[in-house]
């Protein structure tokens, strides 16, 4: 080879693009050479792996002079085409017709870029933060002289607009006119890439990059999206206020070719050993003890809490129905708890094993920063739109500390995300919708700083009813007095301090490295399916707990809400142990969690019934009916010639309706605390006038 300029590179080039054969020995390229015309592309993707392995020269030529080495290619496309397809050619801007490089072996990660990689051939991944509107870029344009009329053609390097100083035909200078159905335009636009959550160093601020896509690359992604790009790094100067430029440089990235990572599991390298010892751990009778024993092993008991997050990593299966309607197949959990019973330590542990996540805790998070910000580009003055956390954590698990502390508006932008799992936008003349694929994982503290039992959910976390209904499961973290067990826990956290491991785990947790590619697998291999079997043990549940309200005014235990929510966690299950079936025991583990959730958030003391009211609002379903007899003989007591009524009488009169006297004393103090009846004097009630 003796250079860049001989025929060699070129002809190679043309003969892999006709000769190279896949794995399974088709011509990978050849036929989609021959597909260009019928499908209109004018691009063509070439795996450089692929390019390498055909023939090594091309790994010298990428490296030694990636420009000319692009440029040698686009041409070996298109001298290719004038034989196959001399028609397309003809029909077509030659300069259009490119070349897409991907898979290229240089990967150099954001923020590990330097000055010695100007000019090189990249390789680079992260998410796209912003993408601005797609405009023409004018490459190669038509002036007329203002003087004598003749046309005078004229390239604009580097994205800048140049006009010719003189005009070559009458040779005068004047202002030319540009004469733009006689240029030639191509698409562009400008993206910025971030650094994923998951590559970025603790403490440390997100590195970007913007790239610049030019042709058919245009568009194909937006913002939220995991993208690879391989291009070349280029520099523009720095320039003062006063439009002075500086010897210092921004450094951007000249895209070639563009992928886009749909999956979040996609980027995890699982080689055949791994495969192995996935297969045996999904054999073993007792896969799911062992992957709730390896969720955050270093917080002491939450065995339920640890066996739904386990679910909730590993996440049911999203349906598509034939009229359009999604049905989400990701999990929501929602923690309560008081204060040093370590739920913050469980999302730090989530969004450390979970292959795409972000933390956030709810103090410094606002909407926009949840959902999605549209910003002022200060170069172009054009609106973009820059994706938030949700957006940002799309197939992955949104981690929300502190959630009651969040601003209540802010609160209400996730609404939308939890349940439909996009976020829609609508500001300043641009409206969009993104996809929020996301599990949402939260943690609050109880409004008087201890779980008070006595009270309902509602008054314990004063959050809006239509958030609560969204969480799957939501569970109630008491620290409570017990001897024996404050002193196990005791003992679990001086032996963590004094670095002993307990005897108690006869089966040792798996590592996070190794349960992050297990949870890949079965995300990316496994689709569970629900069993006749299986679905009669959920409708027998639903339609048993469902009974218990019959007569009108008596309790809601449950709704279909909480009946999606099960198929959720039964397709978890059986996705946890690699099978493609639900079955009866998935279903069970299912209903047993849901049975544990409910009782803590939603059992009645009164009745001993489980009552949503209890969730929906202050009162639950009992006490309200309780209410509503009080409220009646109040009327008419009322009635009867007094508005001051005797305390006494009332108990009486409500208990010959069948009211017990202990439930109408809680339901009058609760009614005089909600300030609906008040004492004006020691033993009389009456009604506050509304």
């Amino acid at each position: 080879m003796s250079g860049l300029n001989d025929e060699g590179p070129q002809e190679r080039f043309e003969e892999f693009l006709r000769t190279y054969k896949d794995e399974e020995g088709k011509l990978a390229y050849w036929s989609r050479l021959q597909q260009m015309s019928i499908n209109d592309e004018s691009s063509i993707v070439v795996n450089f792996q692929d390019l390498a392995s055909f023939d090594s020269m091309f790994i010298t030529l990428a490296t030694e002079d990636p420009a000319q080495f692009l440029k040698m290619i686009d041409g070996a496309l298109v001298s290719v085409l004038k034989i196959e397809d001399p028609e397309y050619v003809s029909s077509i801007d030659t300069n259009l017709l490119k070349v897409r490089i991907i898979d290229y072996p240089e990967h150099i990660p954001l923020r590990a870029i330097r000055s010695k990689h100007i000019g090189r051939l990249l390789h680079i991944s992260g998410i796209m933060m912003r993408a601005s509107i797609v405009k023409p870029l004018l490459v190669e344009a038509m002036f007329r002289c203002r003087i004598c009329g003749g046309d005078i053609p004229q390239t604009q390097e580097d994205g800048r607009y140049t006009e010719p100083a003189l005009c070559p035909v009458c040779g005068k200078k004047t202002a030319m006119r540009l004469i733009p159905g006689q240029s030639h335009f191509i698409d562009w636009q400008k993206v910025r890439i971030q650094e994923s959550p998951e590559e970025l160093p603790p403490g440390q601020m997100p590195r970007s990059v913007d790239v610049i896509l030019e042709g058919d690359i245009v568009d194909m992604s937006r913002p939220g999206d995991f993208v690879k790009v391989t291009g070349l790094l280029e520099t523009t100067p720095d320039f003062t206020r006063r439009g002075s430029r500086l010897a210092t440089f921004n450094v951007f990235i000249d895209a070639n070719g563009l992928e886009i990572t749909e999956k979040e599991y996609e980027q995890l390298e699982i080689s055949e050993d791994d495969e192995k010892k996935i297969r045996e751990l999904a054999e073993d009778q007792y896969v799911h003890e062992r992957i709730y024993a390896s969720i955050a092993p270093s917080i002491h008991g939450h065995e339920q809490i640890k066996e739904s997050i386990a679910l909730l990593l590993f996440g049911g299966v999203g349906k598509k129905l034939p009229d359009g309607t999604r049905l989400r197949g990701k999990s929501n959990i929602l923690m309560i708890g008081d204060p040093g019973t370590g739920k913050s330590q469980i999302l730090k542990f989530v969004s450390g094993l979970a292959a795409r996540a972000l933390y956030t805790s709810g103090k410094g998070t606002t909407a926009a920063g949840l959902t999605a910000a549209v910003l002022h580009d200060t170069e172009t003055g054009a609106m973009t739109l820059e994706a938030g956390a949700l957006v940002l954590a799309d197939q992955g698990i949104a981690c929300i500390d502190e959630f009651d502390k969040m601003d209540p508006n802010d609160r209400n932008a996730i609404h939308e995300a939890m349940e439909q799992h996009t976020v829609s936008i609508a500001k300043a003349g641009i409206i969009a919708t993104l996809n929020a694929r996301t599990s949402i994982l939260a943690a609050a503290n109880p409004t008087l700083g201890r779980y008070e039992p006595s009270l309902s959910v509602q008054d314990n976390i004063r959050l809006p009813f239509t958030i609560l209904s969204r969480f799957d499961l939501l569970w109630i973290m008491v620290d409570t007095v017990e001897p024996t067990k404050d002193r196990e826990l005791a003992q679990f956290i001086l032996n963590l301090h004094q670095k002993k491991i307990s005897t108690k785990s006869a089966t040792p947790p798996l590592s996070p490295e190794f349960l992050k590619k297990y949870i890949g697998y079965a995300n990316r291999y496994v689709v569970p399916q629900l069993t006749s079997e299986a679905a009669e043990v959920i409708e027998n549940f639903y339609v048993d707990l469902r009974k218990t309200a019959e007569g009108g005014a008596a309790p809601v235990p449950i709704t279909a809400r909480q009946l999606e929510s099960l198929v959720r966690l039964a397709e978890s299950r059986a996705r946890m142990a690699l099978r493609s079936k639900v079955n009866k025991e998935d279903a069970q583990a299912a209903v047993r969690l849901m049975e544990e959730s409910l009782r803590m958030v939603a059992l009645d003391s009164i009745t001993g019934k489980i009552d949503i009211d209890r969730l929906v609002s202050k009162m639950s379903a009992a006490q309200r009916s309780s209410s509503d007899i009080i409220l009646k003989v109040m009327k008419d007591l009322e009635s009867e010639g007094t508005s001051t009524v005797d305390e006494e009488a009332l108990l009486q009169r409500v208990q010959s309706m069948g009211l017990p006297r202990d439930r109408a004393e809680q339901v009058i103090k609760k009614l005089v605390a909600e300030g609906i009846l008040f004492h004006p004097r020691e033993g009389k009630v009456r009604r506050a006038q509304s």
